[in-house]
Protein backbone atom coordinates (compact mmCIF):
# COMPACT_ATOMS: atom_id res chain seq x y z
CA UNK A 1 0.00 0.00 0.00
CA UNK A 2 1.11 3.78 -0.68
CA UNK A 3 2.10 5.76 2.18
CA UNK A 4 2.09 8.82 0.10
CA UNK A 5 -0.23 10.52 -2.42
CA UNK A 6 1.48 9.69 -5.64
CA UNK A 7 0.34 6.82 -7.58
CA UNK A 8 2.51 3.90 -7.52
CA UNK A 9 3.66 1.93 -11.12
CA UNK A 10 3.53 -1.18 -11.55
CA UNK A 11 4.51 -3.56 -14.91
CA UNK A 12 2.56 -7.00 -15.80
CA UNK A 13 3.96 -8.73 -19.07
CA UNK A 14 2.01 -11.84 -20.01
CA UNK A 15 2.24 -13.70 -23.16
CA UNK A 16 -0.97 -13.49 -24.40
CA UNK A 17 -4.59 -11.51 -23.50
CA UNK A 18 -6.42 -15.31 -22.57
CA UNK A 19 -7.06 -16.43 -18.87
CA UNK A 20 -5.03 -19.66 -18.16
CA UNK A 21 -4.17 -19.99 -14.48
CA UNK A 22 -0.83 -17.80 -14.06
CA UNK A 23 -3.16 -14.98 -15.68
CA UNK A 24 -6.01 -15.33 -13.87
CA UNK A 25 -3.26 -14.71 -10.77
CA UNK A 26 -1.42 -11.62 -12.66
CA UNK A 27 -4.95 -10.27 -13.20
CA UNK A 28 -6.42 -10.80 -9.51
CA UNK A 29 -3.31 -8.90 -8.75
CA UNK A 30 -3.90 -6.02 -10.68
CA UNK A 31 -7.82 -5.47 -9.97
CA UNK A 32 -7.02 -5.43 -6.54
CA UNK A 33 -3.32 -3.11 -7.05
CA UNK A 34 -5.55 -0.43 -8.95
CA UNK A 35 -7.10 1.24 -6.43
CA UNK A 36 -3.55 3.19 -5.61
CA UNK A 37 -1.68 2.50 -8.48
CA UNK A 38 -1.40 2.21 -11.96
CA UNK A 39 -1.36 -0.94 -14.01
CA UNK A 40 1.05 -1.03 -17.29
CA UNK A 41 0.10 -4.00 -18.93
CA UNK A 42 2.23 -5.83 -21.63
CA UNK A 43 0.63 -8.79 -24.00
CA UNK A 44 3.42 -10.84 -26.53
CA UNK A 45 0.17 -11.25 -29.17
CA UNK A 46 -2.35 -9.27 -30.79
CA UNK A 47 -5.39 -9.04 -28.60
CA UNK A 48 -8.37 -12.55 -29.24
CA UNK A 49 -10.17 -12.06 -25.96
CA UNK A 50 -12.05 -9.57 -24.36
CA UNK A 51 -10.44 -11.02 -21.17
CA UNK A 52 -8.90 -7.21 -19.63
CA UNK A 53 -11.44 -4.55 -21.26
CA UNK A 54 -13.44 -4.78 -18.30
CA UNK A 55 -10.50 -3.97 -15.81
CA UNK A 56 -9.51 -1.29 -17.90
CA UNK A 57 -13.10 0.54 -18.81
CA UNK A 58 -13.69 0.32 -15.14
CA UNK A 59 -10.56 2.18 -14.28
CA UNK A 60 -9.66 4.16 -17.47
CA UNK A 61 -7.04 6.23 -16.25
CA UNK A 62 -4.84 3.93 -14.36
CA UNK A 63 -5.11 1.20 -16.67
CA UNK A 64 -2.83 0.98 -19.86
CA UNK A 65 -2.63 -2.25 -22.25
CA UNK A 66 -0.66 -2.66 -25.01
CA UNK A 67 -0.88 -5.46 -27.37
CA UNK A 68 1.53 -6.16 -29.84
CA UNK A 69 1.96 -6.24 -33.62
CA UNK A 70 2.96 -10.08 -33.91
CA UNK A 71 1.53 -12.73 -32.75
CA UNK A 72 4.44 -14.92 -32.04
CA UNK A 73 5.90 -14.83 -28.59
CA UNK A 74 9.41 -15.56 -29.55
CA UNK A 75 9.65 -12.05 -32.07
CA UNK A 76 7.49 -9.71 -29.42
CA UNK A 77 9.93 -11.22 -26.78
CA UNK A 78 12.84 -9.91 -29.23
CA UNK A 79 10.68 -6.61 -28.95
CA UNK A 80 9.93 -6.39 -25.47
CA UNK A 81 13.06 -4.18 -24.62
CA UNK A 82 11.68 -1.29 -27.47
CA UNK A 83 8.54 -1.31 -25.80
CA UNK A 84 9.59 -0.73 -22.08
CA UNK A 85 13.29 1.06 -22.93
CA UNK A 86 13.65 3.68 -20.02
CA UNK A 87 10.61 3.20 -18.51
CA UNK A 88 10.62 2.97 -14.50
CA UNK A 89 8.70 1.10 -12.42
CA UNK A 90 7.61 0.57 -8.73
CA UNK A 91 6.62 -3.28 -9.06
CA UNK A 92 6.87 -5.62 -11.75
CA UNK A 93 4.99 -8.78 -11.40
CA UNK A 94 5.23 -11.70 -14.05
CA UNK A 95 4.29 -15.64 -13.88
CA UNK A 96 5.72 -17.14 -17.12
CA UNK A 97 9.32 -18.16 -17.23
CA UNK A 98 10.47 -16.61 -20.37
CA UNK A 99 9.22 -13.05 -19.52
CA UNK A 100 10.50 -13.20 -15.87
CA UNK A 101 14.08 -13.78 -17.57
CA UNK A 102 14.00 -11.26 -19.97
CA UNK A 103 12.96 -8.83 -17.97
CA UNK A 104 15.16 -9.51 -15.33
CA UNK A 105 17.91 -8.97 -18.17
CA UNK A 106 16.37 -5.74 -18.83
CA UNK A 107 16.97 -4.43 -15.19
CA UNK A 108 19.99 -6.02 -14.88
CA UNK A 109 21.26 -4.03 -18.30
CA UNK A 110 19.50 -0.90 -16.54
CA UNK A 111 17.16 -0.73 -19.78
CA UNK A 112 14.42 -0.91 -17.35
CA UNK A 113 13.81 0.03 -13.79
CA UNK A 114 12.08 -1.44 -11.41
CA UNK A 115 12.19 -0.98 -7.75
CA UNK A 116 10.54 -4.27 -6.33
CA UNK A 117 10.31 -7.23 -9.25
CA UNK A 118 7.83 -10.38 -7.99
CA UNK A 119 8.11 -13.46 -10.26
CA UNK A 120 5.78 -16.40 -9.87
CA UNK A 121 6.39 -20.05 -11.17
CA UNK A 122 3.52 -21.02 -12.82
CA UNK A 123 4.52 -24.59 -13.72
CA UNK A 124 7.49 -26.70 -13.41
CA UNK A 125 9.59 -26.59 -16.45
CA UNK A 126 11.33 -29.43 -14.94
CA UNK A 127 9.30 -31.95 -14.95
CA UNK A 128 6.82 -30.89 -17.97
CA UNK A 129 9.83 -29.93 -20.64
CA UNK A 130 13.18 -31.56 -22.14
CA UNK A 131 15.66 -31.61 -24.73
CA UNK A 132 15.78 -27.84 -26.43
CA UNK A 133 13.03 -26.55 -25.37
CA UNK A 134 14.04 -27.61 -21.76
CA UNK A 135 17.94 -25.62 -22.25
CA UNK A 136 15.96 -22.42 -23.62
CA UNK A 137 14.22 -22.17 -20.18
CA UNK A 138 16.96 -22.73 -18.00
CA UNK A 139 19.04 -20.28 -20.07
CA UNK A 140 16.51 -18.20 -19.02
CA UNK A 141 16.66 -18.37 -15.54
CA UNK A 142 20.18 -18.24 -15.60
CA UNK A 143 20.33 -14.74 -17.75
CA UNK A 144 17.79 -12.89 -15.37
CA UNK A 145 16.66 -14.59 -12.67
CA UNK A 146 19.03 -13.29 -9.81
CA UNK A 147 17.46 -9.50 -10.59
CA UNK A 148 13.93 -10.67 -8.81
CA UNK A 149 13.66 -9.37 -5.59
CA UNK A 150 10.95 -12.61 -4.77
CA UNK A 151 10.32 -15.56 -6.46
CA UNK A 152 7.20 -17.23 -5.59
CA UNK A 153 6.81 -21.31 -5.91
CA UNK A 154 3.03 -22.48 -5.86
CA UNK A 155 3.71 -25.50 -3.46
CA UNK A 156 6.53 -26.44 -1.63
CA UNK A 157 7.43 -29.62 -4.03
CA UNK A 158 7.80 -26.54 -6.76
CA UNK A 159 10.28 -24.93 -4.60
CA UNK A 160 12.24 -27.95 -3.93
CA UNK A 161 12.29 -28.93 -7.66
CA UNK A 162 13.33 -25.56 -8.32
CA UNK A 163 16.30 -25.94 -5.93
CA UNK A 164 17.61 -29.36 -7.10
CA UNK A 165 17.74 -28.62 -10.67
CA UNK A 166 18.92 -25.01 -10.42
CA UNK A 167 20.92 -24.66 -6.88
CA UNK A 168 23.19 -21.87 -8.32
CA UNK A 169 20.24 -20.02 -9.32
CA UNK A 170 18.04 -20.88 -6.42
CA UNK A 171 20.59 -19.94 -3.98
CA UNK A 172 21.10 -16.17 -5.34
CA UNK A 173 17.63 -15.19 -4.53
CA UNK A 174 14.93 -15.16 -2.31
CA UNK A 175 12.55 -18.10 -3.09
CA UNK A 176 9.26 -18.40 -1.12
CA UNK A 177 6.18 -20.79 -1.33
CA UNK A 178 3.11 -18.94 -1.05
CA UNK A 179 -0.47 -20.88 -1.90
CA UNK A 180 -1.98 -19.56 -5.19
CA UNK A 181 -5.07 -16.89 -4.24
CA UNK A 182 -8.68 -16.42 -4.81
CA UNK A 183 -10.64 -13.19 -5.66
CA UNK A 184 -13.75 -14.11 -3.06
CA UNK A 185 -15.24 -10.69 -4.30
CA UNK A 186 -15.31 -11.26 -7.75
CA UNK A 187 -16.31 -15.07 -7.08
CA UNK A 188 -19.45 -14.08 -5.13
CA UNK A 189 -20.16 -11.89 -8.17
CA UNK A 190 -19.40 -13.90 -10.98
CA UNK A 191 -21.45 -17.31 -8.99
CA UNK A 192 -24.84 -14.99 -8.84
CA UNK A 193 -24.83 -15.15 -12.71
CA UNK A 194 -28.01 -17.16 -14.72
CA UNK A 195 -27.17 -19.77 -17.36
CA UNK A 196 -29.14 -22.08 -19.51
CA UNK A 197 -27.56 -25.55 -18.91
CA UNK A 198 -29.53 -28.03 -21.37
CA UNK A 199 -28.08 -31.34 -18.82
CA UNK A 200 -29.14 -31.09 -15.35
CA UNK A 201 -26.96 -34.47 -14.42
CA UNK A 202 -23.54 -33.76 -15.64
CA UNK A 203 -19.81 -33.27 -14.34
CA UNK A 204 -17.67 -30.36 -15.60
CA UNK A 205 -14.12 -29.96 -16.25
CA UNK A 206 -12.13 -27.22 -17.49
CA UNK A 207 -9.31 -25.88 -18.95
CA UNK A 208 -6.93 -24.91 -22.35
CA UNK A 209 -7.36 -28.12 -24.55
CA UNK A 210 -3.73 -29.58 -24.18
CA UNK A 211 -2.43 -33.10 -23.29
CA UNK A 212 -1.36 -31.79 -19.67
CA UNK A 213 -4.64 -31.34 -18.64
CA UNK A 214 -5.58 -35.18 -19.58
CA UNK A 215 -9.18 -34.50 -20.48
CA UNK A 216 -8.48 -37.76 -22.73
CA UNK A 217 -8.06 -39.77 -19.88
CA UNK A 218 -11.13 -37.87 -18.43
CA UNK A 219 -13.48 -38.88 -21.41
CA UNK A 220 -11.82 -42.42 -21.23
CA UNK A 221 -13.05 -42.56 -17.23
CA UNK A 222 -16.64 -41.20 -18.18
CA UNK A 223 -17.04 -44.15 -20.30
CA UNK A 224 -17.01 -46.62 -17.32
CA UNK A 225 -18.57 -44.06 -14.97
CA UNK A 226 -21.73 -44.31 -18.21
CA UNK A 227 -22.00 -48.33 -17.27
CA UNK A 228 -23.16 -46.83 -13.75
CA UNK A 229 -24.25 -43.81 -14.45
CA UNK A 230 -26.12 -44.31 -17.77
CA UNK A 231 -28.03 -40.74 -17.63
CA UNK A 232 -24.41 -38.97 -16.45
CA UNK A 233 -22.85 -36.05 -18.95
CA UNK A 234 -19.73 -34.73 -19.76
CA UNK A 235 -19.09 -30.67 -20.01
CA UNK A 236 -15.71 -29.75 -20.70
CA UNK A 237 -15.10 -25.91 -20.91
CA UNK A 238 -12.02 -24.43 -22.89
CA UNK A 239 -10.27 -24.19 -26.08
CA UNK A 240 -7.12 -25.46 -27.18
CA UNK A 241 -5.03 -27.19 -29.86
CA UNK A 242 -6.22 -30.57 -28.73
CA UNK A 243 -10.18 -29.96 -30.19
CA UNK A 244 -9.82 -32.36 -32.82
CA UNK A 245 -8.05 -35.14 -31.13
CA UNK A 246 -10.72 -35.39 -28.20
CA UNK A 247 -13.76 -35.00 -30.53
CA UNK A 248 -12.60 -38.06 -32.26
CA UNK A 249 -11.79 -40.20 -29.37
CA UNK A 250 -15.44 -38.76 -28.35
CA UNK A 251 -16.71 -40.56 -31.61
CA UNK A 252 -14.57 -43.45 -30.66
CA UNK A 253 -16.00 -44.11 -27.67
CA UNK A 254 -19.77 -43.32 -29.39
CA UNK A 255 -20.04 -40.62 -26.59
CA UNK A 256 -21.30 -38.07 -28.34
CA UNK A 257 -24.53 -37.40 -27.17
CA UNK A 258 -23.42 -37.74 -23.57
CA UNK A 259 -20.14 -35.16 -23.59
CA UNK A 260 -20.18 -31.62 -24.76
CA UNK A 261 -16.82 -29.81 -25.67
CA UNK A 262 -18.58 -25.79 -24.10
CA UNK A 263 -15.26 -24.39 -25.74
CA UNK A 264 -14.08 -20.95 -23.76
CA UNK A 265 -16.80 -19.75 -21.59
CA UNK A 266 -16.34 -16.04 -19.46
CA UNK A 267 -17.62 -17.49 -16.46
CA UNK A 268 -16.98 -20.70 -15.19
CA UNK A 269 -18.44 -20.54 -11.43
CA UNK A 270 -22.25 -20.98 -12.64
CA UNK A 271 -21.35 -24.50 -14.64
CA UNK A 272 -19.50 -25.79 -11.53
CA UNK A 273 -22.40 -24.48 -9.47
CA UNK A 274 -24.46 -26.60 -11.07
CA UNK A 275 -22.61 -29.84 -11.84
CA UNK A 276 -23.12 -33.48 -9.71
CA UNK A 277 -19.27 -33.83 -9.39
CA UNK A 278 -16.60 -31.27 -10.76
CA UNK A 279 -13.09 -33.01 -11.72
CA UNK A 280 -9.72 -31.89 -12.41
CA UNK A 281 -7.59 -34.30 -14.60
CA UNK A 282 -4.25 -33.22 -15.21
CA UNK A 283 -1.47 -34.92 -15.90
CA UNK A 284 0.88 -32.24 -14.54
CA UNK A 285 -0.04 -28.55 -12.98
CA UNK A 286 1.71 -26.25 -10.73
CA UNK A 287 -1.00 -25.63 -8.91
CA UNK A 288 -4.20 -25.99 -11.15
CA UNK A 289 -6.11 -22.50 -10.23
CA UNK A 290 -9.78 -24.49 -11.52
CA UNK A 291 -9.67 -26.70 -8.54
CA UNK A 292 -10.03 -23.56 -6.11
CA UNK A 293 -12.63 -22.12 -8.27
CA UNK A 294 -14.47 -25.47 -8.09
CA UNK A 295 -14.64 -25.81 -4.44
CA UNK A 296 -15.78 -22.13 -3.89
CA UNK A 297 -18.75 -23.63 -5.78
CA UNK A 298 -19.04 -27.48 -5.24
CA UNK A 299 -18.95 -30.12 -2.41
CA UNK A 300 -18.23 -32.65 -4.60
CA UNK A 301 -15.03 -32.21 -6.54
CA UNK A 302 -12.15 -34.77 -7.83
CA UNK A 303 -8.49 -34.05 -9.05
CA UNK A 304 -5.64 -36.12 -9.90
CA UNK A 305 -2.28 -35.64 -8.04
CA UNK A 306 -1.03 -33.44 -10.44
CA UNK A 307 0.64 -30.91 -8.33
CA UNK A 308 2.49 -30.49 -5.11
CA UNK A 309 -0.27 -29.45 -2.62
CA UNK A 310 -3.20 -31.27 -3.89
CA UNK A 311 -3.16 -33.74 -0.82
CA UNK A 312 -3.24 -30.86 1.67
CA UNK A 313 -6.89 -29.91 0.51
CA UNK A 314 -9.06 -31.23 2.55
CA UNK A 315 -12.87 -33.36 1.37
CA UNK A 316 -10.76 -33.07 -2.17
CA UNK A 317 -11.50 -36.91 -3.73
CA UNK A 318 -7.97 -37.65 -5.28
CA UNK A 319 -6.99 -40.67 -8.04
CA UNK A 320 -3.53 -41.06 -9.17
CA UNK A 321 -2.20 -39.50 -12.70
CA UNK A 322 -2.83 -41.07 -15.98
CA UNK A 323 -4.99 -43.78 -14.23
CA UNK A 324 -8.60 -43.93 -16.25
CA UNK A 325 -9.76 -46.52 -14.37
CA UNK A 326 -8.66 -45.25 -10.89
CA UNK A 327 -10.14 -41.71 -11.97
CA UNK A 328 -13.50 -43.19 -12.78
CA UNK A 329 -13.60 -44.96 -9.58
CA UNK A 330 -12.82 -42.16 -7.85
CA UNK A 331 -15.49 -40.03 -9.79
CA UNK A 332 -18.10 -42.55 -9.27
CA UNK A 333 -17.38 -42.09 -5.48
CA UNK A 334 -17.77 -38.42 -4.95
CA UNK A 335 -21.44 -39.38 -6.44
CA UNK A 336 -22.38 -41.76 -4.30
CA UNK A 337 -21.28 -40.15 -1.51
CA UNK A 338 -22.95 -37.17 1.12
CA UNK A 339 -20.32 -34.39 0.93
CA UNK A 340 -22.24 -31.70 2.83
CA UNK A 341 -19.47 -31.62 5.60
CA UNK A 342 -16.88 -30.24 2.78
CA UNK A 343 -18.44 -26.83 2.40
CA UNK A 344 -17.06 -25.69 5.78
CA UNK A 345 -13.73 -27.37 4.80
CA UNK A 346 -13.77 -26.01 1.49
CA UNK A 347 -14.82 -21.98 3.05
CA UNK A 348 -11.94 -22.50 5.74
CA UNK A 349 -9.39 -23.04 2.84
CA UNK A 350 -10.87 -20.43 0.45
CA UNK A 351 -10.94 -17.95 3.59
CA UNK A 352 -6.81 -18.30 3.76
CA UNK A 353 -6.22 -18.36 0.48
CA UNK A 354 -7.67 -14.72 0.08
CA UNK A 355 -6.21 -12.00 -2.56
CA UNK A 356 -5.75 -9.52 0.45
CA UNK A 357 -3.52 -12.21 2.13
CA UNK A 358 -1.62 -13.06 -0.68
CA UNK A 359 -0.48 -9.77 -1.03
CA UNK A 360 0.10 -9.20 2.50
CA UNK A 361 2.56 -12.20 2.56
CA UNK A 362 4.27 -10.47 -0.85
CA UNK A 363 4.86 -7.26 1.16
CA UNK A 364 5.99 -8.73 4.52
CA UNK A 365 9.05 -10.62 2.55
CA UNK A 366 9.91 -7.45 0.36
CA UNK A 367 10.09 -5.44 3.67
CA UNK A 368 11.46 -8.24 5.55
CA UNK A 369 14.23 -8.39 2.72
CA UNK A 370 14.95 -4.60 2.88
CA UNK A 371 15.33 -4.40 6.86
Amino acid sequence: MNTNNKMGKILMVLPNDSLGGAEQVLKMIADYKVKENEIYIYFLKKQTTKSWEFLKEKNKDKVKISYSKFNLEFISLLFLPLRLMFKNFDYAYTSHVLITGLLGLLKKTRLVKIKHFIGRESTTVFNRFSGMKLNVYKLMYYLGYRELDLLICQTDNMLNEFEKNLPSVFSKIRVKTIANPVDLAIIKQKEKETIEINKDFYMVSAGRLINEKGFDILIKAFKIIKEEFINLNLIILGEGKERVNLENLIKQNKLEDSIKLKGFVQNVYPYFNKASTCVVSSRVEGFPNVLLQMISQNNRVVSTLCAGGIKDLKGIYMADTNNHVMLANVIKKSLRDNTDKNRELFDNELKNRSIEFFLEKIEFLLNEKIS
